[in-house]
């Protein structure tokens, strides 16, 4: 699939509740995700789930209060799955 046409969805706060049902939802439409949140270990576990059922994820620790940390975490998703961090 080329980049152009791939799916990606990038969650926040997807190390549990409503975030995590966010990206394992996204993973089941076929999205490849990013899972972003401030604790590591539960975006981890998100990540993992996403990839037992077989899809494409990367869990990435985030907290979107700090702009520099959101900015690396958008920066990381491009650098793994293509794009473009242009508006």
């Amino acid at each position: 699939m080329s980049a152009a046409s791939r799916k990606v969805g990038l969650v926040t706060g997807a190390g549990s509740g409503i975030g995590r049902a966010a990206a394992l939802e996204f993973a089941r439409c076929g999205a490849a995700v990013a899972v972003l949140d401030i604790d590591e270990s539960t975006a981890a576990e998100t990540t993992e789930m996403i990839r037992t059922d077989g899809g494409e994820a990367l869990a990435i620790p985030a907290d979107i209060g700090d702009e520099h940390s959101v900015r690396a975490a958008v920066e990381r998703t491009v650098a793994e799955y293509g794009g473009s961090t242009s508006p």
